[in-house]
């Protein structure tokens, strides 16, 4: 047995053994069309499977109409429903993993667009992240959704699922009801904890040889007061954080870095009421899962993002190759392709979401032969076109200008919002290099010549990006510019951040200065810091900088400056100023593509690929998803 034999022990969840501790937990993947399952769906979660994890709750599905979160919800009330589980049982359980499912009611919780369908809740309480309305449900209405759950529950034991997870967490609408500030109700329904209990009720009445959890959010006062009610229906509590219906709390759902890891063990306590808990937010490391269960915080743990990154991470702690877990970097394009219903992908792993069309590395090598492949950059781009090639049977020779690998990743990790993303990132790719077959050449200058020398079969260009320079008439002030601060520069103390998009580089800029004690202004285009960055780092920026003392202003963009003040323009009303005091300018005017080698490769008429911000300036997923890409169609 490895030493992580806490995390590898079975578990019982009632009816329900599981093989080990290791949960890919309920999360959305918008793999599904017309509120089923498609296929993608099925082989994304037969990966996971594959790779060892000892349960699978599938994705919320809606016990009724009114309770579709988005039009990817899948829809548990269908009788249709039973083939689609049935398909996914098929793929999963024949790997010895246990397959659940979430049922789910959203109540005021709603995303939509017009023309938008009607909300409902416990009671008319307006919902602010959503901008959400309800009205309150009937009391004939309630008791039919009561009997929703129970009909979904009974379509779920036909399939042959192994358990159910009913969901109370996140201000959904079993909390809207148990909750008594969103419950002014003067049915019976109006006392907290009879909807949950009657919903309990009506799903171990349906699906008696089946599992039956209970989900809470471990920092809801509510939760906590609920679940003493409740924990005599149920085999298992599931702990998670944050609500839904409020910008700060949604991001506690699934907070990024730097939230620390392991977020709910210390919420554990009060649920811990007889029956298995398991817990879930942001837990990515199996050392440290392991030493949660050992710990006696939590009996099982949700390491959904960590599965996501490396569905293989079970297999790899049995094998005891912890050093071959490719680790979750925290960058949340997991849940941002949820909120922008597309399909689940993952920036670290090009795989996630694409299992049908896209094998797995190093399948490609069979019968074609190795080849000479020079890779110049070593930011996320080449590395990963190094990683994918190497794994391939492929010989490889980076050239890179730097003293070290990373790119833009390394340099953003300075930053208190990138640092373990950079670390991760970075440890990952030294990991995935180290395996064979890759020369690494750091401080070397890259050039056509250069290249032609080393004879290669296939060369991929992943030369990254630089900063955008605007002219301003800043001459009164001294002008750096954010990559020179991310580098090591420092301005003046008091000092204002020009940012051109609300992209990250303006955020982390002001950050970093901020915590150094500068007096920091933060001006953007945009409408809002951090616009163009995924909702729930933003609010945590957000939270941050204004903890730290930032002035932050929206829609103005630099025009000139004066001695000791920067005067700036509304984008929106160009002839309005607004002056702000500051001794030097940093700006974030946007990045250009290092393009020229590229230019001077087609110049030379040698053939070559191109990846990441060297074909345009975008985000880290874009950067490794064509590294890989570009490898695997030139072959």
């Amino acid at each position: 047995m490895t030493a992580l034999d806490h995390l590898l022990a079975p578990l019982d969840l009632g009816p329900a053994t599981l093989r080990n501790r290791i949960v890919s937990t309920s999360h959305q993947t918008t793999l599904v069309a017309d509120h089923l399952p498609t296929e993608d769906f099925v082989a994304y979660q037969e990966a996971r499977a594959a790779g060892g994890a000892g349960l699978i709750v599938m994705e919320a599905v809606a016990v009724a109409p009114s309770g579709l979160l988005t039009s990817h919800t899948l829809a548990g009330y269908f009788d249709t429903a039973a083939d689609g589980y049935r398909r996914i049982a098929a793929g999963v359980q024949r790997h010895g993993t246990r397959l659940f499912v979430q049922l789910f009611h959203g109540g005021r919780e709603a995303i939509s667009s017009a023309p938008r369908p009607e909300v409902v809740s416990s009671s008319a309480r307006p919902s602010q992240r959503f901008q959400t309305e309800p009205r309150a449900l009937r009391t004939d209405e309630v008791e039919d959704l009561v009997a929703s759950y129970g009909r979904c529950a009974g379509i779920a034991a036909e399939a042959g699922l192994d358990g159910i997870e009913v969901t109370g967490a996140h201000g959904y609408l079993l909390e809207q009801f148990f909750d008594p500030e969103l419950n002014d109700r003067d049915d019976r329904y109006g006392d907290p904890a009879v909807f949950v209990t009657e919903v309990l009720e009506a799903v171990r009445a349906a699906a008696p040889g089946l599992a039956l959890g209970l989900r809470l959010s471990g920092d809801s006062p509510a939760a906590q007061a609920i679940a003493p009610r409740a924990v005599g229906l149920v085999d298992f509590i599931h702990l998670a954080i944050g609500h839904s219906a409020s910008f700060v709390g949604s991001t506690g759902i699934a907070p990024p870095p730097p939230t620390p890891r392991n977020a709910a063990a210390e919420l554990t306590t009060p649920f811990k009421l007889g029956v298995p808990v398991l817990a879930t937010t942001r837990i990515v490391d199996p050392t440290e899962a392991d030493a949660l269960i050992a710990s006696g915080a939590a009996d099982a743990v949700g390491m959904t993002r960590a599965l996501i990154t490396d569905p293989a991470l079970p297999s790899k702690v049995r094998a005891g190759a912890l050093e071959e877990v490719v680790r979750c970097i925290g960058c949340n394009a997991c849940i941002a392709h949820y909120h922008a219903e597309t399909p689940i992908r993952c920036s670290m792993n090009p795989r996630a979401g694409r299992e049908l069309t896209l094998s797995p590395a190093g399948e490609q090598a069979d019968g074609a032969a190795s080849r000479r492949v020079v890779v110049v950059g070593a930011g996320p781009a080449g590395l990963a076109a190094a990683a994918e090639a190497s794994a391939g049977g492929d010989e490889v020779i980076i050239l890179e200008r730097a003293e070290a690998i990373g790119g833009q990743a390394r340099l953003f990790g300075v930053a208190p919002g990138h640092a373990e993303t950079s670390q991760s990132l970075v440890a990952n790719y030294e990991m995935l290099l180290a395996r064979g077959g890759v020369e690494l050449r750091l401080g070397e200058e890259a050039d056509a010549e250069g290249i032609a020398a080393l004879s290669p079969d296939l060369v991929v260009l992943a030369t990254g990006a630089r900063p955008y320079s605007a002219a301003a008439d800043l001459g009164h002030l001294p002008v750096l510019g954010a990559w020179d601060v991310l580098a090591g520069a420092r301005p003046a103390r008091r000092v204002l951040v020009a940012d051109w998009g609300g992209g990250p580089t303006g955020l982390d800029t002001a950050e970093l200065l901020a915590a150094e004690g500068h007096e920091v202004t933060l001006v953007t285009a945009a409408p809002m810091p951090g616009f163009s960055v995924h909702q729930y780092a933003r609010h945590q920026y957000l939270a941050r900088l204004e903890r730290a003392g930032v002035t932050i202003a929206s829609g103005l963009e630099l025009d000139s400056a004066g001695p000791g003040e920067v005067r700036c323009r509304s984008i929106f009303a160009p002839e309005r100023r607004t002056i702000f005091p500051a001794e030097a300018v940093v700006t974030a005017l946007g990045r250009v593509p290092e393009d020229a080698l590229a230019r001077e490769l087609h110049a030379a008429g040698i053939p070559h690929e191109t990846a990441g911000d060297c074909r345009s300036p975008r985000g880290l997923e874009e950067a490794i998803l064509e590294g890989t890409i570009r490898v695997r169609v030139s072959r």
